[in-house]
């Protein structure tokens, strides 16, 4: 028995439909593998902690006294005339202290970097170190 031949037709849509699904497999691994390298890189993102060594420095504290600034404000008198009656307004005299903020320099400290240095061997004994 010999199986009954396809016609051209029948295989266009075969083909079609192959092509189809392979391309359905695609695009959703390739979604799949979107949504999961966002998540690992987000997960990543608030884990991910440097840590920090200091040497003990000794820093001078520097303190700058600020000059204070005096205003006095004088007394004036002001009329103002308002259509059902005239009001006279007084002012008393206003002192004002402006004082500069202070700040102290800590000058920034700094941190040798340190590298490691790996060395590998090949099979015949040769070690190489970088």
């Amino acid at each position: 028995m010999t199986p009954a031949q396809r016609t051209p037709q029948q295989r266009d849509r075969r083909f079609a439909r192959v092509r189809h699904v392979t391309q359905a497999i695609f695009l959703g691994s390739c979604a799949t593998s979107a949504l999961f390298v966002g998540y690992a890189a987000d997960a990543a993102h608030v884990t991910t902690t440097v840590p920090v060594t200091t040497n003990p420095t000794t820093t001078s504290e520097v303190t700058t006294t600020a000059p204070r600034t005096t205003t006095t404000v004088h007394e004036r008198t002001t009329t103002t005339t308002d259509p059902s009656s005239a009001t006279t307004v007084r002012t008393t005299p206003t002192t004002v202290k402006k004082v500069t903020p202070t700040t102290a320099y800590t000058p920034p400290t700094t941190v040798p970097v340190t590298t490691t240095t790996v060395c590998s061997s090949t099979p015949s004994g040769r070690v190489i170190c970088y």
